[in-house]
This record gives C-alpha cells, sequence and structure tokens, in this order.
C-alpha cells in the first residue's frame, strides 16, 4: 500500500515521499527545512551505507530528487550549514513480479495459486483489464477461483505490494486458456530405471495439475502417490521391482470440483532370468489389460536391443535358445499398450553356458628335430568344437602323463624332448568344457648300429598317434654336408644299408612316418649318426723280387676312409728301418740298401674321414728267395 504522508529524517530536519519501492525508486526530498533548519546549501548523500556516519566527500549539493536503479538499503545523508547531519534510511526491492501458477478447472474455471512470499499483498486481475477482480494477503501459497462462463483465452495479471512501499513493482501476467471439461492424460512410458526406481514419462498440457495413482501386484487398489504440475515425468522409489510388479495410472486433476479424470493403468514387470544349458529362460508377472503385445529384447556386450521375439499379452515366459555359451546377453521386456504407451522392465544379464564333452584329439604327428633335443607337434584341430587352448601332457618312458605346458594353437615344440618322451594333447572348448582324452604320440624312435660287415643296420620303433595308423615309412640317407643321398619306402621297421658307399664314412638317417588318414602331417624321427670302420687290410709277407704277380712285391697298409696313415717299420732290435706319412708302400730297403730276410714289426697310424684316429701294428715277412 503507498501512503500519502511524507516520511520524516532521524532527527526531524528533513522529510521524504517515499522510503521504500521497486527499482527504479526515485526518491524526493520534499521538506529540507523541516525543524527550522535551514539548507543555504546543504550537502546531499544517497548513497550512505547504513548505520555509518555520512560520506565526507562524493555528495551533491541541493539535488532534492534521486533514482536508485540497484536493490539494496541505503543511508541518506543530508549535510546542514554549521548544524549537522541528520540521515534516512531507504531500501529499494528487487523489483520481481511475483510468480504463481493456474490451475484448470472444468466448466471454463480458473484457480491460480501465489507461490511468492516476499510481498504482503497480491492484487489479481483474472482479466487484465486493469480492474482488480481480488486480492489476497501473503501467506502459505494463497489460493483464488474464478469462472469466465466461456472458454477462451485470457491473460491473468497479478501484483504484489509491499506496505508502506510506493506501488512500483511490475505485475506477472500469464496466459489461460478457459475449457468446458477436462483432458484425460497421455502417458507415453513407464520404464525400470533400476531395482527400486520407475520413471513414468507422460505429456501434459499447459495448467492442468496432474495426480498419479499406484497399486501393487494389480489393477484395481490405487492409491494417490504423487501430485504434479509443469512437469513431463515422474519417478517412483524405493519400490522391489525384482519381487513386485507395479500398476499407475494417471489422472487430471481439478481443483475447484476436487475430482479426477483417469487414464487406463500401465504396469511394471516382476521379471528375471535364468540360463540353463543352452537355453536362457526368462520368466515375468504383470497384469496383461490393455496389453497389445510383449516384445523380448535382447543385446550382447556394448550393442543395441534387438527383438527376438513378439508375444500374445498374456505371455509369462519366454526361452531363448539361440544362444551362444560364455556371451553374456542382456534382455528387456517391453509391453505395448493399445494407445501406444510402452512399459520397458528392467534389464537382465546372464551367461549363457553349454555343458558337453567335447571329442578328444586322436591324430597327433611328431617330428623330432634340433639335434634331437626338441620335438614338434602338429595336431588336426577338434572338428565341431572351437578350442580356447590346448594342454600338452608328456610322459617319460611310459610313465604317467602330466602337464608340460599350453598352446593356443594346435602346434608346439617341446625344447626339452628326450628318447622316450610320449605325448597326450587335451583342450578345453569355448564353452569351458574339457575333452575327452585322445590318442597318445610317441615319436619315432630311430637307432642303429655296424655289423661284421660294416653296413649301418637301422631298427625304429613304429609310430604311435594316429587313429588309422601308419601307410609306409620313408628312410632318408643324408652325408656329412647334409646332403641327402638316397630315400626308399618300406613296411618294415629295421633295413640294412648294404650298398657299397665308399665315399662316405659319415652317414646320417631320419624315419619319415607317413599316415593313412588324409589331410594328417607326417612325423619324423631323431636322427642318427653312423661312421663306419676303415677296414684296413694289409700283406704278412712280400719279395721285392718276385716275379709273380700273385705274390706281393712291397709292403702297404691300405683301408677305406682313410685321410691319413703314417706307417713305420722296425727290425727285430727296435730299429726304425721305414717311415712314411704319405701312405707309400716299403720296398724291403733302407736308405736303399736291401733289409735281410726277416719277420718285422709295424705299426700304422692316422686319422680317417670322421676326424677319428686309429692304430694299427703286426708283423711281416721280407723273403727274398
Amino acid at each position: 500500500m503507498c501512503l500519502a504522508q511524507p516520511y520524516t529524517s532521524q532527527n526531524g530536519w528533513f522529510q521524504v515521499n517515499q522510503i521504500r519501492g521497486c527499482a527504479p525508486f526515485t526518491i524526493t526530498i520534499t521538506n529540507s527545512s523541516f525543524g527550522g533548519k535551514i539548507c543555504s546549501p546543504c550537502t546531499m548523500y544517497y548513497n550512505g551505507t547504513p548505520g555509518q556516519v555520512c560520506p565526507v566527500s562524493g555528495g551533491t549539493n541541493n539535488l532534492y530528487s534521486f533514482t536508485y536503479n540497484t536493490p539494496g538499503t541505503y543511508q541518506l545523508c543530508v549535510s546542514y550549514p554549521v548544524v549537522g547531519n541528520d540521515i534516512i534510511t531507504v531500501t529499494v526491492d528487487p523489483n520481481t513480479p511475483p510468480p504463481f501458477n493456474i490451475y484448470t478447472c472444468a466448466g471454463d474455471q480458473v484457480s491460480i495459486q501465489i507461490t511468492d512470499s516476499f510481498y504482503d499483498l497480491y492484487r489479481i486481475d483474472f482479466n487484465n483489464d486493469g480492474i482488480v477482480d481480488t486480492s489476497v494477503p501473503s501467506g502459505n501459497n494463497p489460493t483464488a477461483n474464478y469462472n469466465y462462463g466461456s472458454n477462451g483465452s485470457y491473460n491473468i495479471n497479478v501484483k504484489g505490494e509491499k506496505l508502506n512501499a510506493l506501488n512500483n513493482c511490475s505485475p506477472k501476467i500469464q496466459s489461460f486458456t478457459a475449457l468446458p471439461t477436462l483432458p484425460v492424460p497421455v502417458i507415453n512410458s513407464l520404464t525400470a530405471v533400476d531395482a527400486a526406481t520407475l520413471q513414468l514419462n507422460y505429456t501434459p498440457q499447459t495448467n492442468i495439475e496432474y495426480h498419479a495413482d499406484i497399486a501393487f501386484n494389480n489393477v484395481t487398489n490405487f492409491q494417490q502417490y504423487k501430485t504434479l504440475y509443469a512437469v513431463n515425468s515422474f519417478t517412483a522409489q524405493s519400490l522391489s521391482l525384482n519381487s513386485s510388479f507395479y500398476c499407475f495410472r494417471m489422472g487430471s486433476y481439478d481443483p475447484c470440483a476436487n475430482t479426477n479424470t483417469y487414464t487406463s493403468p500401465i504396469c511394471s514387470h516382476n521379471f528375471s532370468v535364468t540360463a540353463t544349458s543352452g537355453a536362457d529362460q526368462l520368466i515375468w508377472a504383470s497384469s496383461p489389460a490393455a496389453i497389445s503385445s510383449i516384445q523380448v529384447q535382447r543385446k550382447t556386450g556394448t550393442g543395441s536391443f534387438a527383438t527376438v521375439a513378439s508375444l500374445p499379452n498374456t505371455a509369462a515366459t519366454y526361452s531363448d535358445n539361440s544362444v551362444v555359451c560364455k556371451t553374456n546377453y542382456c534382455y528387456e521386456l517391453v509391453s505395448n499398450y493399445a494407445g501406444g504407451a510402452t512399459s520397458t522392465s528392467l534389464t537382465k544379464c546372464v551367461d549363457a553356458f553349454l555343458k558337453q564333452i567335447p571329442t578328444g584329439i586322436n591324430n597327433i604327428s611328431a617330428s623330432v628335430n634340433n639335434g634331437n633335443t626338441s620335438v614338434d607337434l602338429v595336431w588336426l584341430p577338434p572338428s565341431g568344437f572351437t578350442s580356447t587352448g590346448y594342454g600338452i601332457y608328456r610322459s617319460q618312458n611310459s610313465g604317467a602323463y602330466t602337464l608340460n605346458d599350453n598352446s593356443s594353437s594346435p602346434q608346439y615344440t617341446d625344447a626339452n624332448y628326450s628318447e622316450g618322451n610320449c605325448y597326450l594333447i587335451n583342450y578345453t572348448d569355448n564353452c569351458d568344457n574339457l575333452s575327452a582324452q585322445g590318442t597318445p604320440s610317441c615319436p619315432v624312435l630311430l637307432t642303429g648300429s655296424i655289423n661284421d660287415l660294416n653296413e649301418p643296420v637301422l631298427q625304429w620303433k613304429s609310430y604311435k598317434g594316429w587313429l588309422q595308423g601308419v601307410k609306409n615309412y620313408t628312410i632318408q640317407k643324408f652325408n656329412s654336408g647334409g646332403q641327402l643321398l638316397q630315400t626308399l619306402n618300406t613296411t618294415d621297421t629295421t633295413w640294412v644299408d648294404n650298398q657299397a658307399d665308399p665315399a662316405n664314412q659319415v652317414v646320417f638317417y631320419k624315419i619319415i612316418a607317413v599316415p593313412i588318414q588324409g589331410g594328417v602331417s607326417n612325423s619324423l624321427s631323431n636322427e642318427i649318426k653312423m661312421v663306419k670302420g676303415v677296414n684296413l687290410f694289409y700283406p704278412t709277407a712280400f719279395n721285392p723280387e718276385s716275379k709273380v704277380a700273385a705274390i706281393n712285391r712291397t709292403f702297404i697298409v691300405k683301408g677305406q676312409y682313410i685321410s691319413k696313415l703314417e706307417l713305420q717299420v722296425f727290425d727285430r732290435w727296435g730299429t726304425l728301418v721305414f717311415y712314411s706319412d704319405q701312405n707309400e708302400p716299403w720296398d724291403g730297403r733302407k736308405e736303399g740298401i736291401n733289409m735281410p730276410d726277416a719277420t718285422y714289426v709295424w705299426t700304422a697310424q692316422g686319422t680317417d674321414l670322421a676326424g677319428n684316429t686309429f692304430k694299427k701294428h703286426g708283423t711281416v715277412l721280407l723273403l727274398r728267395k
């Protein structure tokens, strides 16, 4: 309310027309000589701080009007000549139009609620025609109703006033459409946010209050849950979605008649998912009322949900048989209502699994290499199963199999191979199932010896590791430089190398096992080295003067595979009579002089092609007659 009387300063020396108003607020000093004090001139300070002395600078002489543009509390000080200063406090309020809510009532009526509490009095003009229809004092959200008598668009003007203040504050004007009846709310969706929270989204209309009702595990026993205004969603919290389902309905509330116009119910799901071998089982409880269909949606990983089944409204279970083991599947139920609304369940996730016994590894090939210190194993991947890793088990000389190592691919090298090792391969499939035990693999073990005829004799153990067995064996023969000299096939497990080979004292052999089953790799034995002897031969007598060709006329020591030979001949007193390191024969002379007929002692020593040393001694009879 604006009062006409002036306001007197603290000492009673001057008067002003107002001491309070909304910014911008103009104050005027109406009497500066009140109480007999004379301004000739006076200095006015309008922006002082209350409770402090008047400023000593910054004032203006004889300025009788001033406009405050910034809200706040100020001290107006007037400095008189000789007598001193006088003050008065000025309050400048923010010019904030008072907020209010408009509620539509049926029958072209309206109800408004003042949500502001700053002003002392609110004047309401329902037609914005300059005529105040009603006034309400400040309080606990005061309300006022009005009947327009006909539907249509109107503007509502609400202005706030402070007591003992200038009535210069701006009003708030809001548009309103009067309706003969209230429309039914439109529910868009009900979504499970988490195990304790549901969110309901709806399309509100302007200036209508809504009531949300809730029922537990049914669609009949509703109770009021929330009052909603000027929002398009709400959350229901502290629920138990893993043990119950909840149904909601929305009502357009008429505050003039205290009645609601309700929607059909929409309900959540009590939903669970359980993984069984080869399938995920879904089960739920909800109300089928007004539902046109139920969609089962599924996703894996970070992918998007896709519909895997569309079910009737009465469905309450679903078995998803299209699952892959060790895959995490997430499911949602979406109930589609006849009016277009949807209800989406909690997301439930499970890891699919499949229990089975994969076939064993039955065709392992083994190749010994690196100087017989390692063995390469290779096998056919399991048919119809996906391995996530292989376990390589090793046995020594028919002992127990123990885990030696693991491999991610169908091949493995045992760098610590020794003769007598056998191997067994197991695996785990992509469903974490351990395979059946397969066929062990024992690499071909080749051994050899030299017989009395200086011939290599080979023997080997038959290969084990293939279901259909060995087709044949291929023998490979190499010289000391690694050149392949000979190959031949056999089905036996022994072989004698009786072919003349004066050029190669040192030979190497390997055995290749060839499988019957196609697609299976060959297996390779260990490599053995065979060193044939030098086989020295020499006469026991000779006659340097013989005319008979069949009689030796010189003495010489010969043999195969000799690299170097030293020959010494001694008489019976141990005197050296002949020496040669060039593999030369002795003609029975010493320094050109014939030696007498007698028995002589000889020694031969040297190195063969394999680098081995040898030494031989004997006697020889020299005859000249």
